[in-house]
């Protein structure tokens, strides 16, 4: 191949990244500025630039989102270790161990893994209502754990299988037991694993809505999906018009319920790129 022609294909390749870039960016930024800005000047100026930033908006919009997003946090911190805790030990099992039935009990987990979830709704809501599950945060975090453990055990066990048998027949020489192997060997080496299943659960249960909305009635217990779904303050400081929204206060609450996504990218996108790479494509 030309120099010339690849110096025009790799012009092309950053063109199309650049552009992709550019249209990701622009409606982060609009949503920025729009945040400390007041409804009349967006709607005066839609481009406009907050010469004085309306620091306020964002002082309305986290007093009324902060409980939700509490909520939220501990349904997804709760899940999560339910889900990492049982998925370290089945991965293990399904990697490590021998029994009777392994292969169809695992055939069955990735035969569950390609059913949509809009399916799963009807039988989950009907199988909670039947429990009394309803308007519960059991009944939230129980279907939580059963739904990531899939994915989740399917990543452990294919990373654990990578793992040398050896680290593993040294330690039963040396008298430990199989769960001494799982705590001691298995999980510190599966850290990018668990990051990366960690964030990608926080990611599905944070930004959830249909399934809190099946489940929960009580506005006490709305998560922050459901509060944003019903935030439309209104211009002039009364809340629960949408006839007159307040732009500024809406897109500031949009803002205000991003930071955790911001913070969890932050400081888990190393583990979680590695995980992503180490776990899914070994076998």
């Amino acid at each position: 191949m030309s120099i010339n022609r690849k110096f025009w294909i790799s012009m092309m390749s950053y063109s199309v990244l650049g552009l992709l870039l550019v249209t990701s960016v622009v409606p982060i930024v609009m949503m920025l500025m729009m945040s400390l800005r007041d409804t009349l000047d967006i709607y005066g100026d839609f481009w406009g630039v907050p010469l004085r930033p309306k620091w306020q908006n964002y002082s309305s919009a986290m007093l009324a989102l902060i409980e939700p997003m509490i909520r939220s946090l501990f349904l997804c911190f709760t899940s999560i270790f339910g889900v990492l805790a049982l998925a370290a030990f089945c991965g293990y099992a399904f990697a490590r161990l021998k029994f009777w039935g392994k292969g169809f009990l695992f055939f069955l987990i990735v035969m569950m893994m390609t059913l949509p979830k809009v399916l799963q709704l009807t039988p989950n809501f009907l199988l909670a209502d039947w429990m009394q599950l309803r308007n519960t945060y059991t009944g939230l975090i129980a279907f939580y754990i059963g739904g990531g453990l899939l994915f989740a055990v399917f990543l452990l066990r294919s990373f654990f299988r990578s793992i040398s048998e050896e680290l593993f027949e040294a330690a039963r020489m040396e008298g430990s037991s199989e769960y001494i192997c799982v705590v001691k060997i298995a999980l510190p080496l599966a850290k990018p694993i668990f990051v990366t299943i960690a964030i990608m659960t926080f990611l599905g249960i944070y930004n959830d809505l249909i399934w809190p909305m099946l489940m929960i009635s009580s506005p006490k217990l709305q998560t922050l999906a459901m509060a944003l779904q019903s935030f439309a303050p209104k211009a002039g400081g009364d809340a629960g018009d949408i006839s007159n929204p307040d732009l500024g206060v809406i897109t500031s609450g949009y803002v205000f319920a991003s930071i955790p996504l911001l913070i969890v990218f932050l400081f888990g996108m190393k583990y979680y790129v590695e995980g992503l790479t180490s776990g899914a494509v070994k076998s």
